[in-house]
Parts: structure tokens; sequence; C-alpha cells
């Protein structure tokens, strides 16, 4: 079979592959298309009942014992996030200071044995300490 008859082939199997998902297409759509005037127009059909809410009487404002309790809890949160942010600040430190160490402990050991593993560490150990920075 020759390259022109293989081309004719593969575009005329293109052109019939596109008409027959575009008629599928449109049977989709208009069905759709369909159900969904048919809803609508049910919809528009029913009665609309309109319902009003019922009145409320405004209640009165909070009392200073309510405004002294919220107070004391802005406070009491206030103090717990002051000591989470205490302890966050004393774990990275910490962490910090582990790094450095760790940083001049492989130093120290690739200085002794001048060996590819310890130098791997020492980067290793040192770029998280600078990265802890």
């Amino acid at each position: 079979m020759s390259w022109f008859k293989v081309f004719s082939a593969v575009v005329v199997a293109n052109i019939v592959s596109w008409i027959i998902i575009s008629i599928i297409g449109w049977v989709i759509f208009f069905v759709v298309f369909d159900s969904m005037t048919d809803f609508m127009g049910r919809k528009m059909d029913e009665q609309v009942s309109q319902e009003f809410p019922p009145i409320t009487v405004p209640t009165p404002g909070p009392s200073s014992r309510d405004i002294q309790s919220q107070w004391e809890e802005s406070q009491k949160d206030r103090e717990r996030r002051r000591a989470a942010a205490q302890r966050e600040a004393e774990r990275k430190l910490a962490m910090v200071q582990k790094n450095r160490e760790l940083c001049e402990f492989w130093q120290a050991e690739y200085e002794k044995d001048g060996t590819e593993k310890s130098k791997a560490y020492r980067d290793m150990a040192c770029t998280r300490y600078r990265n802890n920075l």
C-alpha cells in the first residue's frame, strides 16, 4: 500500500470520527437543553409563597460582668499565645545550637580523617546549620 493511500485513509477516518462525535454532541446537548427547559417551565408555573420572618425583640447589650469575663478570657488567650511563642523560640534556639554542634563535630572529624564520607556529613550538617540561622 502506498504512502498516499495510507494518508488518505487516515484523513477520511479522522473526518468520519469528527462527524460522528459532532452528531453525538449535538444530540446530548439538545436532550440536556430540552430537559432543562422543561424543568424551568415547571418551576415558573409553580406558585411562589412568600413568608416573612418572625419579628424578634432585640436583647439588651452585654452586662459589665460579661465584659469582665470576656476581658479575662482575652488576657488568658494572650498569655497562652505568648507562652507558645516563647516555647517555639526556645525550640528553635535549641535546634540551631544542636545543628552548630553537629557542624563543628563533622568539621573536626573531617580534619582528622579527611574521608569523603566525613566531608559529605560535614557539608550536610553545616548547610542545615546555615539554613536555620
